[in-house]
């Protein structure tokens, strides 16, 4: 599963309880319809198990991690054969899905605040893996110059993405990529093309930084939560079992509060780094993941496979 040489301080996180869009359309008649990181997409395997190739060259398989919700646990647990039970985050509820991310970081950070970890999407679609692999290489190769300690792939296609979020980007005075001023959710078609004409890309999701500073976002926000997820992995780690992140944890934190443990910027600064023709989507809505189906079942795809 791993590449040979993968060093000891490289993890992975695949982030597969990311909760929308709700179903993707199924492409075997025979297939019963799942979330959309559950579906084949055109391929022999589904997104999720895609993501989980693209982390095993990435890291090492003992330093791969998954994030998952429990109610589908039987569309996942058979494909996280590979992954360690302890290095799994099981949500018991879609809102906890921050939460799960948040322990996963945390558990890596108590064993190494300088390792590197790579946060992997399994709700999307890459056409060409051989340019996003590529991609990661570079930005492995950047991250000692970036000044921030974390980056991202901003993605830059021929084709107009559907219900895409956008990173609002300028050039870095010193150092590597583009410095992100802000984050665009989701904007109108128009909107977009504009954001696009001005330079913004879309937001892969896809994040590679140091485990430290992942954590003193973390800290900076939720300083409560901090200690509780910490002694939570703590206990699962020992235990060699998953690490249940419970809904609960989140009684009486304000709504805000949660928001700003996302990722985005400029509350959490990082570099873009842009990705050229990989044939990129986030599958953010159903839309978007029609759109993708329809394009896998047109006719000049189905006679290159």
């Amino acid at each position: 599963m791993t590449s040979p040489g993968l060093p000891k301080t490289h993890w992975c996180i695949v982030v597969a309880d990311d909760h929308g869009p709700e179903w993707a359309p199924i492409m075997n008649a025979e297939e019963s319809p799942a979330p959309a990181q559950y579906s084949r997409l055109g391929g022999s395997s589904t997104l999720l198990q895609r993501a989980l190739s693209r982390a095993s060259r990435i890291a090492p398989t003992p330093q791969v991690m998954v994030t998952a919700l429990d109610e589908y646990r039987d569309q996942w647990e058979s494909a996280l054969w590979c992954v360690r039970p302890q290095n799994r985050f099981v949500g018991d509820n879609r809102a906890a899905s921050l939460l799960t991310g948040a322990a996963a970081l945390l558990s890596i950070t108590a064993a190494s605040p300088s390792s590197v970890v790579t946060i992997l999407p399994a709700r999307c679609y890459v056409a060409r893996e051989d340019v996003l692999r590529l991609a990661l290489e570079h930005v492995l190769a950047m991250l000692p110059r970036v000044s921030e300690g974390v980056a991202t792939l901003g993605m830059l296609d021929m084709n107009e993405g559907i219900d895409e979020d956008y990173l609002v980007c300028a050039r870095a005075g010193v150092g590597p990529g583009l410095v992100v001023d802000g984050f665009a959710h989701r904007p109108t078609a128009w909107i977009a093309r504009r954001l696009k004409n001005q330079g913004a890309v879309v937001a892969s999701g896809i994040m590679m930084g140091y485990a430290g500073a992942f954590a003193a976002h973390i800290s900076k926000h939720w300083p409560g939560l901090t200690l509780k997820l910490t002694q939570l992995v703590a206990t699962a780690s020992a235990a060699g079992e998953e690490c249940e992140v419970p809904m609960v944890l989140r009684a009486g934190v304000p709504k805000h509060v949660l928001r700003s443990l996302r990722w985005n910027p400029p509350s959490f600064a990082q570099r873009a780094f842009c990705v050229r023709g990989c044939g990129w989507s986030s599958l953010r809505s159903a839309h978007a993941v029609q759109r993708v189906s329809a394009w896998l079942s047109a006719p000049h795809v189905l006679d290159a496979v």
